[in-house]
């Protein structure tokens, strides 16, 4: 009997790796078999597609050290370690400021090229790392169990990708960036996304040295046997196409030449890479890259410093990267974390875990400004007289992204309907 793969089984093998495929320095990939034909133009031909850059600062961003409400004597009272003096802040209005290490930011806004969407968040919070972080990747508010149901739901991105690209001869793809780790908003049914933590790791898995593996390697590219099941046929090909894919992703990464300079730090490698993979014609239509340390409990002064400092000058290279390429009107950054800080400080000089936060869009396709509300500060305005109200869904962003600037319907990917925030030109 014919042995066979189906799309579960097929899923799964790709999530977990060939015993040939893979990356190496000990991080992980996962390939579709599609890579090659799909992602990998060797021209410009993509040129027109909309691109997604979805930037996740992980731990918990605590917004109002970002998002200064420098206008509200609230702010001063509750924020004595942390609060960012009125005269550092840049003024967006005579209410909110942007952090003083944000010049980047305030340098796109006054371009046009700079939102935020204020108090974002989702009914019923929850403020575990864990299962906050999966109910934004799974764009799913009932993302709570541990079940087995949960473990197997698709991420918004993946169910993006599995739509959008299901008709089509060159389907989009996902790619993840700085961990080595898949995020759950790739996972897809048809498009699991891949990642790596640096493209010179991205590669055919084995000894790297091997040559005489290699040359069998290659050997299995040029031979096409006849008779054979579906199953070896999947398997060869998803090697093939691995192998093939790498070369190119880190052909690209290690050629790009750009007049720009980036500060250090893992994120702004990150987004390097994606600015030379966008520049060197890649079809794909959504990067995932990370930011961590928000989890600020000690002392969060002087680390969120360091973090905005970061943040802004690695999105603004990025984004002059983008620019001198001609390819920044095609491409749109999104941020999220996946929840606010608290508007009280704790005893520590820091903040604990809160509800909501700002999302911020970078790019020439946005509307620019503040969008929704400033969160009140008021006691009694606060979630137990001490977490900021959310007031804006964060799916209503994800609608916005998805159909003003992907060309995605949002009800199908987000499973249900969710009004877009008017963030998108």
């Amino acid at each position: 009997m014919t042995s066979r793969i189906d799309i579960a089984t097929r899923r799964s093998f790709l999530t977990r790796g060939l015993g040939v495929v893979g990356i190496a320095a000990g991080a992980r990939a996962v390939v579709p078999d599609f890579l090659v034909r799909t992602a990998l133009a060797g021209d410009r031909s993509v040129s027109d597609q909309k691109i997604l850059v979805v930037l996740q600062l992980s731990g918990g961003h605590d917004g109002l050290s970002a998002i200064v409400p420098y206008g509200d004597d609230a702010y001063a009272k509750n924020r004595q370690a942390s609060r960012i003096p009125e005269s550092d802040v840049l003024k967006i209005d005579d209410y909110s400021g942007l952090h003083p290490n944000l010049t980047a930011f305030k340098n796109l806004l006054d371009a046009g090229h700079f939102a935020a969407v204020q108090a974002v968040g989702y009914p019923t919070p929850n403020q575990s790392h864990f299962t906050s972080m999966d109910i934004w990747h799974l764009a799913d508010n009932e993302a709570r169990s541990n079940s087995t149901a949960k473990e197997s739901r698709f991420g918004w991105i993946g169910r993006y990708c599995d739509l959008a690209c299901k008709d089509a001869p060159n389907p989009p793809m996902a790619i993840s960036l700085g961990t080595g780790q898949t995020p759950r908003a790739l996972n897809g049914r048809l498009s699991p996304g891949i990642s790596f933590s640096q493209p010179q790791s991205f590669r055919y898995l084995g000894d790297r040295g091997n040559k005489e593996r290699a040359e069998a390697y290659g050997k299995m590219h040029e031979t096409t046997p006849t008779g054979r099941s579906h199953a070896l046929d999947f398997v060869t090909r998803t090697a093939i196409d691995a192998n093939a894919a790498s070369s190119a992703i880190r052909d690209l990464a290690g050629k790009y030449k750009t007049a720009v300079t980036y500060p250090n730090g893992s994120l702004a490698a990150s987004l390097k890479t994606v600015a030379a993979l966008v520049a060197g014609g890649l079809s794909t239509r959504v990067y995932y890259v990370f930011q961590g340390g928000y989890d600020t409990h000690f002392i969060q002064k002087s680390r969120h410093d360091a973090l905005m400092a970061e943040l802004g000058a690695s999105v603004g290279a990025f984004q002059q990267d983008l620019a001198s390429q001609g390819d920044a009107p095609r491409v749109l950054t999104m941020t999220f974390s996946e929840f606010g800080r608290r508007v009280t400080e704790n005893g520590s000089q820091g903040t604990d875990h809160g509800i909501a936060g700002p999302m911020f869009l970078v790019g020439p396709g946005v509307k620019p400004g503040l969008h929704g509300e400033p969160p009140s500060l008021e006691p009694d305005r606060l979630v137990a007289g001490r977490d900021l109200q959310h007031k804006i869904d964060f799916r209503g962003v994800y609608a916005a992204v998805l159909e003003k600037w992907l060309g995605c319907p949002s009800e199908p990917v987000l499973g249900g309907t969710f009004e877009p925030v008017d963030c998108i030109a």
